[in-house]
């Protein structure tokens, strides 16, 4: 990740807190293999970007070698796909996927301004987090009992 992505990553979390926002992950997988094609994949922090640092990774970890580069992003991050999708869409080793699959959609997707592949099930929004709304008025319970609800 460089600098100036760390920096909008943060300015992200910082207004989704300062407006009391979480990431909401809804909807459900469509089995479309979308999210298995043109994925890109971060290792320690850092997005790929050079064919050796993924040769390293995959060395390290051995999930990762179901996956073969096709291409690169407009800001020059490797592309990738499974080599595991079906022709139907699906996985043909589910049980042993990838923690990146496993976790699939993240937060940390729509954190980095990413987007969900065309098709996919689930949609992505932020909401009020009602624990941490509850959380300050809980905090602030003579407000409360003088009849007063903080913003």
């Amino acid at each position: 990740m460089s600098f100036l992505d760390y920096i909008r990553l943060q300015y992200r979390k910082w207004q989704l807190k300062k407006k009391r926002q979480t990431v909401v992950i809804r909807g459900s997988c469509q089995m479309c293999g979308q999210c298995c094609r043109g994925i890109c994949i971060s290792v320690g922090g850092k997005w790929l970007k050079r064919e050796r640092a993924f040769v390293k990774a995959a060395t390290e970890d051995t999930s990762l070698l179901r996956f073969k580069i096709f291409g690169k992003t407009e800001e020059g991050y490797l592309k990738f796909s499974c080599t595991s999708l079906n022709e139907n869409g699906t996985c043909s080793d589910y049980e042993n996927r990838p923690q990146l699959c496993r976790s699939f959609p993240a937060p940390s997707i729509f954190m980095q301004f990413g987007e969900l592949p065309k098709g996919c099930g689930f949609r992505m929004s932020t909401e009020i987090d009602f624990e941490q709304v509850l959380k300050e008025a809980m905090d602030n319970k003579e407000e409360i009992s003088a009849g007063h609800i903080p913003d």
